[in-house]
């Protein structure tokens, strides 16, 4: 008679609880497209090797080779990585929602000088970084290839986030979310 008793309390707890949020994944909204994702596991005193050490996918397991790339990831993601990068998934979706004029502005206005409106979610690890590792802020910023590959987008929005060695998750915010925005507006204005 326990059983069934205990079964049946676990599931009117469960009825109540709050829905988990979607799995992170590729989305296309407004315009705007977040692609991919990548993880920088710092570990020691070293900077992650580009790219054999960063870790690529939303969810990056040992051994699997995510779509778009040629080598399997060396690692898992740390689980506060994941739970970071969801954090700032999350933020994303929230800035990305308000649609920024000076964003659109910025996309509009610079498509013929490589400027795209795609997203790449990236994910700083220190958890296991040296304390004389100086942890990267978050931001946004955008990078742009060097040589233009036709087969490739010519550049991507860095929506850049950092787990600190405390555990904390520091995910892009404001002003720094204007400033960047409004630096690449100047940017086109003076080019």
């Amino acid at each position: 008679m326990r059983f069934p008793l205990l079964l049946c309390l676990a599931c009117a707890c469960g009825a109540g609880a709050t829905a988990a949020r979607p799995p992170m994944t590729a989305f296309e909204r407004g315009g705007y497209r977040l692609a991919g994702a990548e993880y920088w596991p710092w570990i020691g005193e070293r900077e992650p090797d580009y790219p054999s050490e960063v870790l690529w996918g939303f969810y990056p397991k040992k051994g699997v080779i995510e779509p778009g790339e040629t080598d399997p990831n060396k690692d898992t993601a740390q689980p506060a990585a994941v739970a970071c990068a969801e954090q700032s998934y999350a933020a994303l979706e929230t800035f990305l929602a308000s649609d920024p004029p000076a964003l659109r502005q910025v996309v509009e206005r610079g498509a013929a000088q490589g400027i795209t409106p795609r997203f790449y979610l990236w994910t700083n690890d220190y958890s296991r970084a040296a304390a004389s590792v100086e942890p990267r802020p978050a931001k946004l910023w955008y990078w742009k290839r060097k040589v233009p590959d036709p087969e490739r987008p010519a550049g991507y929005w860095k929506w850049e986030a950092t787990l600190g060695r405390d555990g904390v998750c520091r995910v892009p915010s404001q002003p720094q979310l204007d400033e960047a925005v409004a630096e690449k507006l100047r940017d086109l204005e003076t080019h």
